[in-house]
């Protein structure tokens, strides 16, 4: 064993015995645990299911086929009534609160504005406000219809139709939904000003008003990631009233209209919450809607958001009843359990984690698909992660298993494959029967690796790992150091590089890196991590692009058959698997920690791309 992982295994029994004595000498607890279209209606499209993770519930496996239908289905068509989910109905009896408090890390970005200012991560925030034209059931794992009724494909195979529902109120005195309602929205995420990531992505579609309640999406192109992006899934449209903003046309032209910003209150919406006050850096408050909402009746009256930044803090905050649901570190959570809180899985989600190889870009014009200047044909000629060798002997210096025992409390799968989730129809069994040899613990067969690529004691490969906390796992910095620990094992020149998170970013998107490495989260489903991550196309800087496997990915990226999609993922998947596009950890199950006394359950989907959705499924616990 080396010198790093003697260290770190000391270290995780010191951190087990802490937390064994803490469970001691805490509180005991019991442990709980109609449309013009001419194509064929087809169901909703279920969204894969996750990779099992230990101690998440058991999840379904994909199946070994997929029937030939195109990526982007039809909805059948609903009536016109506005009858709630049977889950949706209020129970009796009071709530022993009315205000349901959550606490979690500030967003990295606080703005009122989703379209403009916020993407995936932190649109958390105003989803209370906001619902989408597509909704996510949060027990089967459908795209569903929300705001839409239903939705076909057009003629052209790559344009959707949506009839809207009638009758949707939005909040205050600003009427009904409507499809000028869905052009003001679209047109505030795809402005010129617009930061959301997904940008570029919709100013490929413009919107076809038909009528009040019907719109079309007239694409330039096919994008296969279109119907969950839009969906409540991912949630890049959420629909803001445009009357709110002073819009008085659907004409794009006259679009924009005033938009909101932190001195002011969002754009309301139509969710059963409404906004009532934001204390910048300190959190948020909402309320439900003082009418019957046609969807659903969350079992508390108000929400109240509350930024705290520390893992540590917010187990107190937990264990005083100042708040009642929230995110722990994983080594919080055997104490949290003993002291009588419930440590709960989402249903369908394991979010992974992984870390990248920053410094391999392919030239910023992409869309020429030439090389600007560089005789290698991306940004650094000089990167050491052009070699693979070096990228797989970083994979073979990593015990994943110490690593998973120490900050994961053994709960990771171990991913053996980026973005493609095991037990899906493309996935491959040669890639677990493989990956010891390929990508397992082997100090040694790291160092001749490195011996190979010319690096040695005297010409030590350098990087720099880029150390900083992730919202999501406040253990981060600690597994970035861990692993610079095993590169130095091996004799690479790890330096720890705590750059601040602004100045980093900027940088990444400038493509200035060249030998960094940095830890990346995500929910996000198999086609859209491929090309956030790991593709020319924005947004970009994170990630290894290589040429290898550039224009499968486009492929994929406007590829709507299912089997044809199925077939080149798993084309895609053989290509990369010997290429070590990045360092592959874990899928880890999403898990929120709430108060039994004051929330009974909380059957939250576990796979979008924040935590904190479905508000409605929030159950009180009653008198």
């Amino acid at each position: 064993m080396t010198r790093y992982s003697e260290r770190l295994r000391l270290i995780w029994l010191l951190a087990v015995a802490a937390v064994l004595a803490l469970g001691m000498m805490a509180c005991g607890g019991d442990d709980d645990g109609g449309s013009t279209a001419t194509t064929t209606t087809t169901a909703p499209v279920s969204q894969p299911a996750a990779p099992q993770a230990a101690a998440a519930p058991e999840l379904p496996q994909a199946p070994s086929s997929v029937a030939s239908a195109p990526i982007i289905p039809e909805a059948p068509a609903q009536p016109e009534a506005m009858v709630k989910s049977e889950t949706a109905m209020a129970p009796t009896g009071e709530t022993l609160v009315e205000r349901l408090v959550i606490a979690n890390p500030a967003p990295g970005t606080e703005s009122n504005n989703p379209g403009r200012d916020l993407g995936p991560l932190s649109t958390f925030q105003v989803r209370p406000i906001y619902e989408n034209l597509i909704g996510f059931d949060a027990e089967s794992g459908a795209l569903v219809p929300q705001l839409a009724t239903s939705w076909s494909v057009e003629p052209d195979g790559i344009s959707i139709r949506f009839l809207l529902r009638k009758g949707v109120r939005f909040h205050g005195d600003n009427g009904e939904m409507t499809s000028r309602d869905i052009v003001y929205t679209h047109a505030q995420l795809t402005q010129q000003e617009s930061t959301h990531p997904h940008r570029s992505r919709l100013r490929l579609a413009t919107i076809e008003e038909v009528n009040d309640y019907e719109v079309v999406f007239r694409h330039s192109r096919a994008n296969a990631e279109f119907m969950r992006m839009i969906s409540e899934q991912v949630g890049s449209i959420q629909v803001q009233s445009s009357n709110n903003a002073g819009v008085s046309s659907g004409d794009p032209a006259d679009a924009l209209g005033t938009q909101a910003d932190l001195t002011g209150s969002p754009l309301a919406g139509t969710n059963a919450y409404q906004f009532v006050s934001r204390t910048q850096g300190q959190g948020m408050l909402f309320e439900q809607v003082p009418y019957e909402h046609w969807r659903s009746s969350p079992d508390f009256k108000e929400i109240e958001f509350k930024w705290m930044g520390e893992a540590s803090t917010r187990m107190a905050a937990l264990l005083t009843e100042e708040v009642h649901l929230t995110q722990l570190a994983e080594d919080q959570k055997p104490d949290a359990t003993n002291r009588g809180m419930v440590v709960h899985a989402g249903k369908h989600g394991a979010q992974r984690v992984f870390v990248g190889f920053q410094g391999v870009f392919l030239d910023r014009n992409w869309g020429t698909y030439q090389a600007q200047g560089t005789e290698c044909g991306y940004a650094h000629c000089d990167s050491p992660f052009l070699d693979v060798r070096v990228r797989k002997a970083m994979n073979k210096a990593i015990d994943r298993n110490l690593l998973n025992e120490a900050y994961f409390g053994n709960k990771g799968q171990i991913m053996v494959m980026n973005h493609h989730r095991p037990g899906a129809a493309y996935h491959n069994p040669a890639w677990d029967a493989n990956f010891e040899t390929e990508y397992g613990y082997d100090p040694d067969a790291s160092r001749a690796l490195l011996a190979e690529a010319g690096y040695s004691a005297d010409n030590p490969l350098e990087i720099e790992v880029q150390i900083s906390t992730h919202a999501q796992f406040s253990q981060s910095a600690d597994v970035l150091e861990a692993l610079a620990g095993f590169w130095q094992d091996v004799g690479i020149k790890a330096n720890l590089d705590v750059t601040d998170a602004a100045a980093r970013r900027a940088a990444s998107r400038g493509f200035q890196y060249k030998n960094h490495v940095g830890f990346g989260a995500t929910f996000s489903f198999d086609i859209q991590g491929w090309r956030v991550y790991n593709s020319h196309v924005s947004p970009r800087g994170s990630s290894l692009e290589l040429q290898e496997t550039r224009d499968l990915i486009d492929t994929i990226q406007m590829t709507l058959d299912l089997d044809e999609q199925t077939r080149l993922m798993r084309e895609l998947g053989d290509l990369a698997y010997p290429l070590h596009m990045g360092i592959f950890l874990y899928w880890i199950p999403a898990e929120l920690v709430y108060n039994p006394k004051f929330v009974e359950s909380y059957n939250f989907p576990g796979n979008i791309s924040d935590l904190w959705t479905h508000y409605e499924l929030v159950k009180a616990v009653r008198q």
